[in-house]
């Protein structure tokens, strides 16, 4: 089937495999044909659905390997799912789910004007999404509850990566109303793959030290100030430091919000005791959000947080566009050969990895 990867660890139900393959099909004709110049959208959606669309077989094909394995283990007819699109963006998942003919899909995000993109966008393609909710874990589990709605699965891509609190997040995987319940959250943040791991390391030296230049597409939300000075910024308002105390305390606070800089530097007022130092060299996030710069974790120390929820989890390995240029297919099929054949260590060639459970 075109869209689904053919070296990867797919469902064996056959019927939903054809189901996505086909609507997939459909969606990749109707996507391409967008003219995206005239949506009206913010230009930070417009940038990442330009990028999209410049790859639409790629991000299709790694959207239908994501919503394979979500309907997974349920034994219901699609037209009886609830689908969840956690951090969905542009909604190019969650028009895929509906496309499918899945019963109820769910788009959220944190961030209101993608939400309002999302549908946008839905409208033009003529794929409604049925709910669209505006906020974190927390807000979505709230409006599960409030309509006395199951979710059968809850998906992502490129998501994980910018959540503050990955710990928390996972423990609250255990409160989405539901019998049975898959997670797939796939990342690109694969600090296991050398190549991207270099990388990303130094993007986030970039952003931890340097400013950057306000340019179209930039999300609102988002400093541009380099990450370093703006944790200098805060805690310089600190009465009683020193120079030497608040170059120390800036590098100790790497990778905190300003909620829990101010907590960090409260304490250690009253007891000159230093937090310690993250433990990964560059992994840094915005103080003023909370949102990792791709924040690179070992999937299978993420395994470990979620398994401890009662949720049986696997790592599964991510695959390469099965590209139609000759070169590049030959290249990719030979990785993606490459990335099977090493089982769990084929997933230091994957360009993503997936966290894949299943709470029962």
């Amino acid at each position: 089937m075109e869209f689904l990867y053919n070296c990867a660890k797919l469902p064996k139900d056959h019927k939903s495999l054809s189901i996505i393959n086909s609507a997939a099909e459909r969606l990749f004709k109707r996507l391409k044909n967008l003219r995206v110049e005239e949506l009206d959208i913010s230009d930070y959606n417009r940038t990442y659905l330009k990028s999209y669309l410049e790859d639409l077989y790629g991000t299709l094909q790694k959207y239908s390997y994501i919503l394979a394995l979500s309907l997974s283990t349920s034994n219901l007819s699609l037209n009886k799912l609830t689908f969840i699109d956690y951090g969905g963006g542009t909604g190019i998942l969650s028009l895929l789910a509906k496309e499918c003919d899945i019963g109820t899909v769910i788009y959220n995000d944190i961030y209101d004007v993608s939400c309002k993109d999302a549908k946008t966008i839905a409208q033009i393609i003529g794929n409604e999404i049925d709910y669209y909710i505006q906020g974190e874990i927390d807000d979505l589990i709230k409006f599960l509850r409030k309509k006395s709605m199951s979710c059968n699965a809850i998906a992502s891509s490129d998501v994980i990566e910018h959540i503050y609190d990955i710990t928390k997040f996972f423990q609250k995987m255990k409160f989405l109303p539901g019998k049975s319940i898959t997670v797939v959250m796939s990342s690109g943040a694969n600090m296991l793959n050398p190549i991207i791991n270099r990388s990303i390391m130094k993007q986030q030296r970039e952003i931890e030290y340097t400013d950057r230049v306000k340019i179209k597409g930039h999300k609102k939300r988002d400093c541009l100030k380099a990450y370093s000075k703006v944790r200098r910024e805060i805690i310089s308002n600190f009465e009683g430091l020193t120079n030497e105390e608040i170059a120390r305390l800036t590098k100790a606070t790497r990778g905190m919000i300003k909620e829990d800089i101010e907590k960090t530097i409260s304490v250690y007022l009253k007891t000159s005791r230093l937090p310690k130092e993250p433990i990964h060299p560059t992994n840094t996030c915005d103080p003023y959000t909370g949102n990792w710069a791709e924040h690179l974790m070992d999937p299978f120390k993420l395994k470990e947080i979620l398994a401890e929820e009662g949720i049986k989890v696997e790592v599964l390995n991510g695959y390469y566009t099965e590209s139609k240029d000759i070169i590049r297919r030959i290249i990719y099929s030979l990785l993606n050969l490459s990335i099977t054949k090493l089982k769990k260590q084929g997933i230091r060639l994957s360009p993503f990895y997936t966290i894949y459970g299943v709470k029962n």
